[in-house]
């Protein structure tokens, strides 16, 4: 499903009407029109229908007015809320502005909004759409909190208080119980915390011409379902274990052998026939105890229970036995295993996925990505993201659109971006996932994706189809625990079980 940023949808505005004659009070005179039909359409249990629509002074109280028009002529009783004068209405929106006193609908200028009695049945938010830059203006919030006693709430576009390619929140925002969106959903309302207030989205076609693909900027989809259905194949009849893959895995320290555990059932829980995992020799117990249907490879650690720059010449005898090489879940923060990683990237002509402290060598040394393999696909979530382009983690998350493409300008892989929901960015496309939930923030969850990832790497998949796959799963598998365990009790290991269940879903 195709995803908007802001600008683009801007931009689609512009050339609708530059372009393809199709003027912005036709799309306007749409807007409200796809919105009184949602309204009739699925409102039918409120028998007074009494509406209040509150209009900004942009396009988007425009589309207010306009709505207010096609409700009156469904013999809905319509008041509209103007925050500003005539005067200060753009163009478009003075047009339907006047075309409702010519019919007789009341508007209302200059009201506080603690004076007007709460006696709607539904309440229209109409106020600022995608036209949101920092916090709310003052004047705006005693409107918001009235507009949240409401008990039928919609916005048109995007909720007042909400950004649209970020996610992120005005110190205020609109509580919608539905947003009537146009043309395409925005991709900030998709991402947490914004997607909380947006209830349930209906796109909505307002007359938009079929420009999507050439509109500028990152083509952003929603991956659903049905997108991984089209991608993940059955297992051959007469497959074995040689043919569907060997993973290579650089994972664990003391006091974290966890995530080599992890990381390597992530992997074989999803298919892969073979799995090495690279163990210090004073844990090498450990490991193989954990890992019981996978091989070791023993590292010489000298007792100190991670990875150093001496393991590199092991480690690299048996780089070609794989087909995908995992490097960080679990490494600790240790110079010695930073130089062998460092040591690795470079040298390594495998597809590798590296996450966690396999990171930490590409901190304040972007160049670093235009020397190594660019088969590679890097798991960060916002800290880590935050440290490998060297700014604060609430600057990234306030300017995430824009991070994630400058990032991909310099950088050659796939990158899957762990918010909520994740995301995944190659080349000139972007993914926001449709699974997952807040019981995923707990230790080790990254590890098993990781696995997940690598595994089908190792199976044949494209690098970017594995990262959008191993997503959905991992997604779908927590969206799952927490039916039957909760959020609250969902853990890492739970996922390697229920990752195996979901796959049946598509074997047949």
């Amino acid at each position: 499903m195709h995803l908007l940023t802001q600008n683009q949808a801007k931009e689609l505005d512009q050339l609708s009407s530059s372009d393809y004659n199709i003027s912005f009070d036709s799309l306007m005179n749409g807007a409200g029109k796809e919105t009184a039909n949602f309204i009739i359409s699925k409102c039918k249990n409120i028998e007074a229908q009494k509406v209040a629509i509150v209009c900004g002074k942009g396009n988007n109280g425009g589309d207010g007015f306009a709505a207010a028009l096609h409700l009156k002529k469904t013999k809905h009783n319509v008041v509209v809320f103007s925050l500003f004068n005539s005067e200060s209405l753009s163009k478009s929106s003075l047009t339907f502005h006047d075309e409702c006193l010519k019919d007789n609908i009341e508007i209302c200028y200059d009201v506080e909004p603690a004076h007007i009695e709460s006696n709607f049945d539904i309440i229209i938010d109409a106020i600022l759409g995608i036209g949101i830059s920092g916090e709310l203006k003052d004047n705006l919030i005693p409107w918001i909190e009235w507009i949240n006693k409401g008990n039928t709430i919609i916005s048109i576009d995007v909720p007042t208080g909400l950004h649209g390619d970020c996610g992120t929140i005005s110190n205020h925002i609109v509580k919608a119980n539905s947003t009537i969106t146009m043309g395409k959903i925005k991709v900030g309302m998709l991402l947490q915390p914004g997607r909380s207030f947006c209830g349930e989205i209906y796109p909505v076609d307002i007359g938009f011409p079929n420009i999507i693909d050439k509109l500028n900027g990152r083509k952003w989809h929603q991956f659903t379902e049905s997108d991984v259905k089209s991608k993940v194949t059955p297992l051959k009849a007469d497959t074995h274990k040689y043919q569907q893959g060997k993973v290579l895995i650089l994972a664990g320290s003391v006091g974290m052998t966890g995530a080599a555990y992890l990381s390597t059932m992530g992997a074989l829980r999803s298919g892969v026939g073979l799995t090495i995992t690279c163990a210090p020799s004073s844990l090498n117990e450990i490991y193989e105890q954990k890992i019981s249907e996978g091989m070791t490879l023993l590292c010489e650690d000298k007792g100190r229970g991670y990875f150093s720059k001496d393991n590199y010449d092991v480690i690299m005898e048996n780089i070609d036995w794989c087909d995908a090489f995992i490097i960080g879940p679990g490494l600790g923060k240790y110079d010695e295993a930073l130089q062998l990683v460092n040591k690795l990237v470079k040298n390594v002509d495998k597809p590798m996925v590296i996450d966690a402290d396999g990171l930490r060598v590409f901190y304040n040394n972007s160049k670093l990505f235009k020397e190594i393999n660019p088969n590679i696909v890097i798991t960060p979530h916002l800290g880590e993201l935050s440290r490998l382009v060297d700014m604060k983690s609430e600057i990234v998350r306030s300017n995430l659109i824009d991070v994630i493409d400058n990032f991909m300008d310099n950088y050659p892989g796939v990158l899957m971006a762990k918010f909520s929901p994740s995301l995944v960015a190659s080349d000139f496309k972007g993914y926001v996932n449709s699974t997952g939930n807040a019981g995923l923030a707990t230790a080790g969850s990254g590890d098993v994706l990781t696995g997940i990832i690598a595994s089908l790497i190792a199976q044949g998949y494209a690098l970017n189809d594995a990262a959008l796959i191993a997503m959905f799963i991992h997604g779908k598998a927590a969206d799952q625990l927490a039916k039957s365990i909760s959020q609250h009790g969902m853990i890492a290991s739970d996922l390697l079980y229920k990752i195996g269940r979901i796959f049946s879903d598509y074997e047949l």
